[in-house]
């Protein structure tokens, strides 16, 4: 079932898979540098670090009006180098530079999440996700991908527990955001393996309607194969 699920889920992601770097990899490289770690690896900053926080926080300042306001430019541009650019660790600066600035913005712990899940280090990623569902239970993307990470484990143990719990919250973050796409997607994907062909349909049809870009032609047969 492993590679049904790699075929179906890093579909998903903008990167492709061959892109990602490798987990143990990326642990080697932030092992001794704070700035590659979330929330700095919790670490007690020297004199001079924190100097340098405030150095930051004090210019940044200068071109916005609150510190909420440019964490949340900083998380967009963290996104925008993870996603478009597959540049792990300018996102992985920018998103500790928006903790620095907002550590109760909910997107922060998505973006560390975001780059745990793209790295196919799952549990992690759940560890970061569940953090932002602190602050915003109902914030609709970091709903989606943690739906995701049970959704993964399915596919690895064929568990229907963790399909039901990825159902769960895939219903939970449509309801936040009912444009969500990528949430349809999943939901359409979770019907199937759960055998409900009519609402796996819908949701497929759904996604299409908001042209969805992650679609595969790979879970399209697998549908058709599974629901004729």
């Amino acid at each position: 079932m492993k590679t049904t699920f790699l075929i179906l889920f890093f579909g998903f992601s903008i990167l492709s898979y061959s892109q990602n770097p490798h987990y143990e990899s990326w642990k080697n490289l932030a092992k001794d540098n704070i700035s590659l770690q979330p929330e700095y690896g919790n670490a007690i900053k020297t004199e001079q670090q924190i100097k340098s926080d405030n150095d930051f926080i004090e210019d940044i300042l200068q071109y916005y009006n609150s510190k909420e306001e440019a964490s949340a430019e900083m998380l967009k541009l963290g996104m925008n180098y993870l996603y478009e650019k597959g540049d792990f660790v300018t996102a992985m600066k920018r998103f500790n530079q928006a903790y620095l600035l907002n550590q109760n913005n909910p997107g922060v712990y998505y973006g560390y999440g975001s780059i745990f899940f793209n790295l196919g280090a799952f549990e992690e990623a759940k560890i970061y996700y569940e953090k932002g569902l602190k602050i915003k239970p109902n914030h609709s993307e970091i709903l989606t991908d943690y739906a995701t990470v049970f959704l993964a484990a399915y596919y690895e143990d064929a568990d229907t527990e963790n399909l039901k719990k990825a159902k769960n919250y895939l219903e939970q973050s449509l309801k936040a955001d009912s444009k969500n796409s990528d949430t349809m997607y999943k939901l359409s994907i979770v019907s199937m393996n759960l055998g409900d062909c009519k609402n796996a349909r819908n949701y497929l049809k759904s996604a299409k309607k908001q042209n969805n870009p992650n679609i595969t032609e790979a879970f399209e047969a697998e549908l058709s194969q599974k629901c004729d």
